[in-house]
């Protein structure tokens, strides 16, 4: 059997704790799937698709690894689902600031009265690893196990909170200069006095983004200048990090991943009909730089310039809600996800 951690991307730091515990405490490095560490991830040359298909397929024990961030990806949820229908154990665990009574959880494909529980709990951490003693080599000194368990917990504890959930100490933003693009809320009954919430305006820009072809293209998607395909085609590339994409003759391989990607997340055909339109588009905004060449000197390969991969590793909040609709628009009204489903229904 092997473990595959179910996780968003943006938690990699939870899951690469999770993977050093394991690893700590005898489980196999070849009996560990975690997607976000080369190491433990998909082999080179592999499609990306199909090699999570058949990992899912040989039932191992899934740890799903839940946070805001995972419930609002599409390809963590689809992976979930998939995952779900096939898995042979599973174990929950939340990220110190996700809440088991939020609806995502209570209306997902999991069962809610299943016990979760925190990945800083010391006393279910010690279990959870004790459970594995069934189906994995565990390792029978318990002070060593012990000891692992004590410094993982030590580890996730430092872990800084997620940006959009950290308490702000009250500050006078007039007597800064340079601020701009912000307003400041009234202070909230219940909040403490020493708490301020600042929200950023409709339409802003980030002011760390260096690039100006980067924050027009940023402000053209906030003001609905941009193609659909434009947008889809950044929602692409962050669930499937493939920053280098192919262009000339590498278009085709390309595109047939998109048509997977397309179907797994219940899309029509606009970004895979239209790819090399985009890419040429993309070429055009200057967002895309050539990182290969064929013998003739034609691109057959671009990769995103570092200010744009940097921005979709942490797409900034103001921006998502763009994406996603994005992305609703242009799903298939015909073809949509059903956690309500029998599991025999499902093909896989």
């Amino acid at each position: 059997m092997k473990i595959f951690i179910s996780h968003s991307s943006k938690n990699v730091k939870f899951g690469q704790a999770i993977v050093d515990l394991l690893l700590a405490v005898g489980v196999s490095s070849n009996q560990i799937i975690f997607t976000s560490n080369d190491a433990f991830g998909i082999p080179t040359g592999q499609n990306i698709f199909d090699w999570l298909k058949e990992k899912i397929t040989e039932k191992p024990h899934v740890i799903y690894l839940l946070s805001p961030e995972y419930y609002s990806s599409v390809a963590c949820l689809n992976e979930m689902g998939a995952a779900w229908i096939i898995e042979n154990k599973h174990t929950i665990i939340f990220t110190p600031e996700f809440k088991s009574s939020s609806p995502e959880f209570q209306n997902g494909a999991l069962d809610p009265r299943e016990m979760g529980f925190k990945i800083n709990n010391l006393d279910r951490i010690i279990q959870f690893i004790e459970s594995l003693k069934v189906d994995f080599n565990i390792s029978v000194n318990p002070v060593l196990v012990n000891q692992k368990i004590r410094k993982f917990i030590e580890e996730v504890n430092s872990f800084e909170p997620t940006k959009e959930l950290r308490t702000i100490p009250h500050i006078d933003l007039r007597t800064i200069p340079h601020i701009s693009n912000v307003h400041v809320n009234k202070l909230d009954e219940k909040k403490t006095e020493n708490e301020i919430v600042i929200e950023p305006l409709k339409k802003v820009v980030d002011p760390q983004t260096n690039s100006n072809q980067l924050n027009k293209f940023l402000r053209d998607l906030q003001d609905g200048k941009l193609k659909d395909e434009e947008i889809i085609l950044l929602q692409y590339i962050s669930d499937t990090a493939r920053y280098k994409l192919g262009v000339g003759w590498k278009s085709a391989g390309e595109i047939e991943n998109v048509k997977t990607w397309e179907d797994i997340n219940s899309l029509n055909s606009k970004l895979s009909s239209n790819y090399e339109d985009i890419m040429r588009r993309y070429d055009f905004r200057k967002l895309t730089e050539v990182s290969e060449v064929t013998s003739s000197n034609n691109p057959r390969e671009v990769i995103l310039i570092p200010e744009l991969r940097e921005q979709i590793l942490d797409l900034p909040e103001y921006i998502l809600p763009y994406i996603q609709e994005v992305i609703e628009k242009n799903q298939k009204a015909d073809v949509i996800w059903s956690f309500e489903q029998k599991k025999e229904d499902f093909p896989f």
